[in-house]
């Protein structure tokens, strides 16, 4: 019926979201690639980074995790016309505050054509 199939489109578009922003994935997007890491090591934080996709930009973006003395355990650069989307876990073995994490993104999202960035810590709705 209508409302069975109108309540399985919701259901798809809720949960949609809920892996966007608990897992930096993406599926079903009109404007970014689809994109999906297997699930984040215990030991890592996972970094989300749109940039426009241009020559160098990824080789600009782990350059900052370097500098920062931040290993990437794993990674997944994906683009769609003019638009790349990356996610990346990064080891936070010797790098339990938060606050060096933010410098990277900060200096991350400073950098000429990157669009935007965020951080996705810990569990949903635990911080």
């Amino acid at each position: 019926s209508t409302e069975e199939a109108e309540d399985a489109a919701a259901s798809m578009a809720a949960e949609t979201i809920k892996n966007f922003l608990e897992k930096g994935t993406i599926v079903n997007s009109v404007n970014f690639p689809e994109t999906s890491l297997p699930d984040r090591p215990e030991n890592a934080v996972r970094f989300v980074c749109v940039n426009q996709n241009l020559p160098g930009m990824l080789a600009h973006i782990t350059e900052a995790f370097a500098k920062a003395n931040l290993n990437i355990l794993q990674q997944i650069n994906h683009s769609r016309g003019e638009i790349a989307y990356n996610v990346m876990d990064v080891d936070i073995t010797d790098h339990d505050d938060v606050l060096s994490f933010k410098e990277v993104q900060e200096v991350i999202t400073m950098q000429e054509g990157v669009l935007s960035s965020r951080i996705i810590f810990g569990k949903a709705g635990q911080g």
